[in-house]
């Protein structure tokens, strides 16, 4: 094994030699003559030793050992020690032994143990095979916090990270989303800095002002603080970067902001402001809580919010911390209206559903009947009729239990709700049937060819196990389609 290496940095050999007698020796110190000829003509070897061998006095090293100083007492031992599997005995090992033999004390509490980065294939990058990814020209087409956030959400603890190109795209994407979350508020606000004062601590509200989606954003603000603090602490990063990608693309994005539209476009000045109080403070508090995977987006939005000022930096400020239980409790952030709005968020998805299948455009207006499954469900959703009319992009909204199920509408059937929404003025209903009837078949066809290749044995017996099980999801689907299509036909025909 060749223990040299030709780099720049790294432990010395401690061989030298006489340039007048060409004795070749090892020491330790440094010698001043040669042992031989007492020439003062020594030359230390220039190569270093190599990684294998200098790496195990890596954690104390580095601060100055074997002299004693500020630096070494105060960064050894350190908390956590990052790495790969394959390295565990070469390195790990190695470093606690050198740690305990000359320090007196392990030089680390925790070892993270990482998977191994490979192409879409499964293969290891390698130069050899020419599939490496070059962390700079991903940088260059997505961004530094992109890479960082995609390879977070890819690497599950101890399991390999499969990477492409187009796994950046779900970092970039995300953070195009959060900068114009918050861009849309900006245009809302005359003044970013008056809710400085929200940046690290949860503003007043008045529960009287708050509907059923304010109680909502809060509870879930408060799970989300809880859950990415326990996996970060546990070193579950990807359930950390999932629990955030979900509360801020999802949660408050989706579904908080439009539904805060049609407040902060009203006459209520008082539910505008606490409206924009909790858009602000859920805001810092995601951006807070993003730091670590998003550090340059993070502080250029922190600064340009209004949270802080040139010396206000975001990566000191004070992680944040759930709210008490009493405090949402008064709020009446509870489980039960989590639960409800959950509800309503699939009420609603089956609506915009009934929508798509008949292609009906967004800008068009529609009406829809409401059948609440129960009277508690009922009071609700009528006290948020105009949150949903928005989200619906409805015309109007009929709420009542024992309303008949109108004739020629088509339905959709919910947990907290069955939705229907008439057909009638909405579709052409010759063109609408041979449009269906043109999708079943095509469905029917593409059923037909699954089928005869899982009836095939000579298939079903030679494929590999995993290949037929996709078959046969497959043909699951498409008759479970083709059942919805069907059904699409015979409403279009009573409508």
């Amino acid at each position: 094994w060749c223990i040299s290496r030709q780099i720049w940095w790294g432990h010395r050999i401690p061989v030298f030699s006489c340039v007048d007698c060409g004795n070749v020796w090892a020491a330790r110190g440094t010698p001043e003559t040669c042992p031989k000829c007492a020439s003062l003509s020594v030359k230390q070897d220039e190569d270093v030793l190599d990684t294998w061998f200098s790496s195990w006095l890596w954690p104390f090293s580095t601060f100055g050992w074997p002299d004693s100083n500020e630096d070494l007492r105060f960064y050894y031992p350190t908390h956590d020690m990052v790495t790969a599997s394959e390295i565990i005995f070469f390195w790990v090992a190695r470093m606690i032994m050198a740690g305990c033999e000359f320090m007196g004390d392990i030089p680390f509490r925790n070892v993270y143990i990482h998977g191994t980065v490979r192409d879409d294939q499964g293969r290891k990058m390698s130069k050899s095979l020419g599939n490496s990814i070059d962390p700079l020209d991903i940088i260059n087409q997505f961004s530094a916090d992109a890479l960082r956030f995609s390879l977070m959400m890819a690497a599950s603890t101890g399991q390999d990270v499969y990477l492409s190109n187009d796994k950046f795209e779900i970092g970039r994407n995300f953070c195009t989303k959060l900068w114009n979350a918050c861009r849309f508020l900006l245009l809302r606000t005359d003044k970013p800095g008056r809710f400085k004062e929200f940046a690290c601590r949860p503003p007043d509200l008045d529960p009287a002002l708050m509907g059923s989606e304010d109680k909502h954003i809060v509870a879930m603000l408060q799970k989300t603080i809880r859950s990415t603090t326990e996996a970060l602490e546990a070193f579950r990063f990807n359930d950390a970067a999932h629990a955030l990608y979900d509360f801020v693309w999802h949660q408050y994005c989706d579904w908080y902001l439009e539904a805060a539209k049609d407040v902060l476009d009203g006459p209520d000045c008082q539910r505008r402001e606490q409206t924009l109080r909790i858009l602000y403070h859920a805001m810092a508090c995601s951006l807070r809580l993003l730091h670590p995977f998003i550090p340059f987006l993070t502080e250029e939005l922190w600064r340009h919010m209004g949270y802080g000022d040139e010396q206000d930096f975001i990566s000191v400020a004070k992680w944040p911390e759930p709210i008490s239980e009493e405090r949402l409790a008064a709020w009446e952030a509870t489980h039960e209206i989590v639960e409800y709005v959950e509800r309503k968020h699939e009420l609603i998805r089956a609506g915009r559903a009934l929508r798509s299948d008949y292609e009906i455009p967004p800008s068009r207006k529609v009406s829809y009947l409401i059948k609440p499954h129960e009277a508690l469900g009922e009071q609700r959703l009528l006290a948020d009729v105009e949150s949903l009319r928005l989200l619906l992009r409805a015309d109007t909204i009929t709420i009542a239990m024992d309303a008949p199920a109108p004739r020629g509408a088509a339905g959709a059937v919910a947990p907290l709700a069955d939705i229907f929404m008439p057909l009638a003025g909405l579709i052409d209903r010759q063109v609408e049937r041979k449009r269906l009837e043109g999708r079943l078949a095509k469905i029917e066809g593409e059923l037909e060819r699954t089928a005869a290749k899982l009836r095939n044995v000579n298939f079903v017996s030679k494929a590999p196990p995993d290949v037929v099980a996709a078959q046969r999801r497959k043909e699951d689907e498409l008759k479970a389609e083709a059942e919805k299509v069907r059904r699409l036909i015979l409403a279009v025909e009573s409508a």
